[in-house]
């Protein structure tokens, strides 16, 4: 697997994951990302702050896809194939990644901006559950761009979208 797309992989779901706690678009209602979560969490965790932040989130917004989308044979940004999961894990250990995902969220108007240039403007934006591909296209970064476009998309409109993975028809 490319270090480009998983790297790209933990940046998405960590802007994503941050854009839809219920202090910016209420999408879970986690709070990760809030002064007062830094603050617990740092004593905690520490050097692994970022890497206890992605888990928290990734599982609020991973019940509330499941929620919607349901579960078997089915993928998320949330929720991907153990070995992709292993890996983004192991991506986010890497120091400078962290580093440059805290930048990206350090505001709800950097996190858009940063959607807003590494995402393709989806052909028709979506509402709800909405089917991206088959399971082959989770390798793929122009899936990824995919998927992040119509996040995008959803945050500006202020629909909620729950994009997804399926060799089911």
């Amino acid at each position: 697997m490319e270090i480009d797309l998983l790297a790209a992989l933990a940046q998405y779901r960590m802007v994503i994951g941050y854009l839809g706690e219920k202090e910016r678009y209420g999408w879970w209602q986690s709070s990760f990302f809030t002064q007062g979560s830094s603050a617990f969490l740092s004593p905690l965790f520490g050097r692994t702050q970022i890497l206890a932040q992605c888990n928290g989130v990734t599982q609020a917004a991973a019940l509330m896809h499941d929620e919607r989308i349901g579960v078997g044979n089915v993928y998320h940004l949330f929720r991907l194939p153990e070995e992709l999961e292993q890996s983004i894990h192991q991506a986010l250990h890497n120091a400078q990644l962290g580093e440059t995902i805290q930048k990206i969220i350090s505001s709800k108007d950097f996190a858009l901006d940063y959607l807003r240039k590494n995402s393709a403007t989806p052909d028709k934006p979506g509402i709800g559950p909405t089917r991206v591909g088959n399971i082959n296209a989770l390798r793929e970064q122009k899936a990824w761009n995919d998927v992040a476009g119509l996040y995008l998309s959803a945050f500006e409109e202020q629909n909620e979208i729950f994009p997804y993975f399926t060799n089911l028809t």
